[in-house]
């Protein structure tokens, strides 16, 4: 009885105090998903010691339309979203990879295994500018390209939304309309003007911090459900010893 007891007690407490972990760990997301891009991008527009449309675009297309080059700041706000982008798929592919060695039926499995594919392949994407560049250059249309991926994107949702609407699912939404609206704005204007430029790769940047924070989030919030889990049942044992 006094076992019962203890093991209901325990087990109140871990739910407890998971779920003050999850809202701890739900504000600080949602306060660095704003407030994290904002001053970066901030930073970057208002310094006075370079022009900071050659920090907003892709290295190689700053090193080749800027009038002298080159400087280690080219491509600053680019980069920074590809080591976005890798790092989401590396935690992502490894995470899921870890799940899938223990529990082959974990919804979460599915879930962070595709997001890491789909993750990777964009990073890649972004790093040779595969849509851009390699595509085209053997008669892919660009267009063409960034239609497969939304057709990817599409999949990946499918194929998980049951498990992605139990999330923070919101952050996932706002990131795709940044990214749609940056693909968007690329496509119909295509333009280096400044100020197009400024709020293509910003909403581009905003996007890809949305699509890391909502997948960094969701795996640390599942990981610390399993091993508060693991936790509660190995305090739970020695009781059942002493029985």
């Amino acid at each position: 009885m006094v076992i019962n007891e203890n093991r209901a007690r325990l087990h109140t407490q871990t739910i407890t105090r998971t779920t003050e972990d999850f809202k701890l760990a739900n504000r600080i997301a949602t306060y660095t998903l704003f407030i994290f891009p904002t001053i970066f991008l901030a930073s970057v527009l208002l310094q006075p010691f370079a022009e900071p449309k050659w920090m907003f675009l892709d290295t190689l297309a700053a090193a080749e339309y800027a009038p002298d080059c080159c400087h280690v700041y080219y491509g600053l706000v680019s980069n920074m979203g590809l080591l976005l982008w890798t790092g989401t798929a590396a935690v992502c592919l490894l995470m899921g990879l870890v799940v899938l060695s223990v529990d082959k039926q974990d919804p979460f499995t599915r879930f962070a295994l595709s997001a890491g594919s789909l993750t990777a392949w964009i990073a890649i994407d972004d790093m040779f500018l595969v849509h851009e560049k390699v595509f085209p250059a053997v008669g892919v249309p660009q267009t063409l390209v960034i239609i497969s991926y939304m057709v990817l994107a599409g999949l990946y949702v499918l194929t998980s939304w049951k498990y992605i609407f139990r999330q923070q699912w919101w952050m996932l939404a706002l990131g795709a309309i940044a990214l749609a609206s940056s693909i968007f704005i690329d496509l119909v204007f295509h333009s280096l003007d400044a100020y197009l430029v400024y709020l293509e790769d910003s909403a581009k940047f905003f996007g890809i911090v949305c699509w890391s924070i909502f997948h960094f989030l969701t795996t640390f919030n599942h990981f610390h459900n399993q091993f508060t889990l693991q936790v509660n049942i190995a305090k739970t044992e020695p009781l059942d010893t002493d029985q």
